[in-house]
């Protein structure tokens, strides 16, 4: 791990727990705004291949795409939201790639079923649990 990236754990209701990184290169102001903030408690919901996470940041695009692939972290400016991509897609309006999720295939498969408003703590894995 370089020392660029910041590695993460998000732990949904019901005991899933996935890992990723954010790397300071694709979005430094974002990643530094999401650091400050961490640990965040907040709701999740699996919408059209993806997990939104709602963060309150209110940022804009800085290295906007519309290209994602599997496993990609995204922060979408239009819904103030960590995006985790559960399949390879265009996206409908842009976001800022900013990480990637590091945990395997299967544990992306199973945040298909999350209940829609799942509880959700996005946390710095090296901060410990409250």
């Amino acid at each position: 791990m370089s020392e660029s990236e910041l590695p993460i754990e998000l732990e949904f209701e019901g005991g899933l727990v996935l890992t990723g990184v954010l790397d300071r290169i694709l979005g430094p102001l974002i990643i530094e705004e999401i650091k400050y903030r961490l640990p965040i408690a907040g709701k999740a919901a699996v919408i059209a291949g993806q997990v939104k996470i709602t963060l309150g940041l209110k940022a804009g695009n800085l290295k906007a795409s519309t290209e994602v692939k599997q496993g990609d972290l995204a922060y979408n400016p239009l819904g103030d939201s960590l995006d985790i991509y559960l399949k390879d897609m265009h996206t409908a309006g842009r976001v800022n790639i900013v990480g990637r999720i590091t945990s395997g295939k299967d544990a992306l498969e199973r945040l298909a079923g999350l209940r829609r408003g799942a509880r959700v703590t996005v946390r710095s894995a090296s901060q410990p649990k409250r």
